[in-house]
This record gives C-alpha cells, structure tokens and sequence, in this order.
C-alpha cells in the first residue's frame, strides 16, 4: 500500500488527524491535550509539521517539532505500514532539524518526550538515534473522579465563570504571558483553541478580578471515548496569586469533568515547579508518571 507524505494544514487536517489521536494507547503523549499543541503558531506555518496516509486518505502517521515545548510530538498507527511510516516519519524529522539548525546558524540538540512505563516509545526512538537522556522533564498525575468537595467561593469582587470567546482571546494571551512569564501565546493562537473539534466551551475557566481583568485561568479537555480528560493550562496572575484562585479553578473543572461523564483526569507540570504541584495534590492529584526526554544531535555538536 502506497504512503503519501503532506504538510499538516491545521484545522483542514485537525479532524482526520483526530481519528488517528483515539487509536493511540493513553500512554502515548498528548492524546488527550493534542490541539492545544496543535494550535501554537510554529504548527500553523506549515514547515514543523507533517502527516502521511495511505491510499485510502486515512492518517497513519503524524509528527509535529513543537518549538515552545523543545520536543517532537509524533504519532504512528499500528498495522502492516507501520513501519514504512516510522522510516518516513523520522527521516522528515532529521531533515527538519538540519534545516532548522542551518537557520539558526547553531547545531542544537532535538528532544523526545516518554513515559516512564513507555518502553516500547523508548525503544522506538533510540534505534532512530535518540540516546541522549535527558532526565526527567514533567511530573504526571492523575485523579480518580470520586466524591469531591464543592467548589469555594471566589474572593470577593472576583468571579469565576467561562471564557467569552474570541471577544476575550486577547485579555487571555496578556494573563497566560503574565503567568508563565513568557511571551510565547498570542490572541491568534488563542483563538485557534477555540475552533479544534474537542474544545467544549463550558471546560474553558477563568476568574476575573473586581477590575474586569483576568485574574486566572483553565482550559479542559475531555475524551468521551476514553472518559479521560486533562487540564491544559493552568494559571494564575502574579498579581492575584495566594488567593486560592488556582484551588477554586481545580474544584470547579473536576466538578465539570465528572458532569460530561470522566471517569479520571490528568495534568502535568514541571518537575521544578513546587507551587503547582502542591496546588494539585491539594485537591487529590496523585503523581502516576515522570515524564522523560531523550535526546540527538543531527548535525555534528560542538567538541
């Protein structure tokens, strides 16, 4: 069976893609939180992502160089192209890398991301060169969607309820800026969220602040298939924080995930980022995973 390779088109290829997204084991990366990633403006130029299929146009191959994140994101569909996909998928991702390091003018190291009980994924990219480990990158936790306590009230003046759409897509990008102290979302990225197959409006959270602004924010999203949804992202204003917005936040999505029918939810965050961490095993997140890196060289590291 012939394996044709395309430049991933965005939101054209997104529900195609998906189809691909729920055959992948949950142990497999980003199946869940996937178009969050897909969103981000690097994706949507074109050049760091790419899909294949075979003869009957269904996607059995896709990777993506997520450049906010410094990790390739790839997905391959079990079966007899299994491994003419593999082939094809990570020769893309070695010409991709040398293009990018001819850009730069600097050879740089490239990352993929792993499971800690993902051997096989393991396995898989160290016979393509990825020996380099890393260590550990993110922690993973879970939470069994049992009896919880109600959501606290917002400080006074403060209210939480869902985003307003695009209206507010740039009041979000400053806040998630200001959070993660970081320049990387934008108003358009945002947006794009907005319109992926899997966003549900109503797992799209935020508190605003007695001024109107945003004071804090979390995005949900939710596999009826699997009955597993994850938090990506979570935040909260510098100027707003040690308030318990984040706990409040936390509260109210697990409430909303057990309304849709989830039976477990998942979040990951730094493995430096103490404050987040304790923010989520206060209200019942148990860590599950390490999520680790290894790492190649396709041009010639510096000696």
């Amino acid at each position: 069976m012939t394996i044709t390779q395309h430049a991933y088109r965005g939101e054209a290829d997104l529900p195609r893609l998906l189809d691909l997204i729920r055959s992948m084991p949950l142990a497999c990366r980003h199946v869940i939180d996937l178009p969050w990633r897909l969103s981000s403006p690097a994706i949507q130029q074109g050049r760091d992502a790419a899909l294949w299929q075979d003869e009957r146009g269904q996607v059995v191959g896709f990777a993506a160089w997520q450049q906010y994140w410094a990790a390739l994101d790839f997905f391959i569909a079990p079966g007899p192209e299994q491994s003419a996909v593999e082939s094809a998928l990570f020769a893309w991702a070695d010409g991709r890398f040398r293009e990018r390091d001819a850009e730069r003018g600097q050879a740089l190291p490239y990352a993929v991301e792993y499971r800690d009980d993902d051997l096989e994924r393991l396995r898989l990219v160290e016979a393509h060169g990825y020996r380099l480990d890393d260590g550990g990158r993110y922690v993973a936790f879970e939470h069994a969607l049992a009896p919880l306590p109600p959501t606290p009230a917002p400080p006074r003046g403060f209210t939480l309820r869902p985003l307003r759409g695009e209206q507010e897509a740039a009041a979000y990008a400053e806040t998630h800026r200001a959070a993660f102290q970081s320049d990387s979302m934008t108003t358009e990225w945002r947006a794009r969220t907005l319109r992926t197959p899997q966003y549900l409006p109503d797992l799209d959270l935020v508190i605003s602040a007695p001024n109107g602004s945003l004071a804090a924010f979390c995005v949900g999203w939710y596999e009826p298939s699997r009955r597993v949804a994850q938090i990506e992202p979570l935040g909260v204003h510098p100027h707003f924080q040690r308030l318990g917005l984040a706990r409040i936040l936390l509260l109210e999505m697990l409430h909303r995930f057990q309304a849709h029918g989830a039976e477990r939810a998942l979040v990951e965050t730094d493995l430096a980022r103490t404050p987040a961490r304790r923010a989520y095993e206060l209200v019942g997140f148990r860590q599950a995973h390490i999520i680790r890196s290894v790492e190649k060289w396709v041009n010639q590291p510096p000696q």
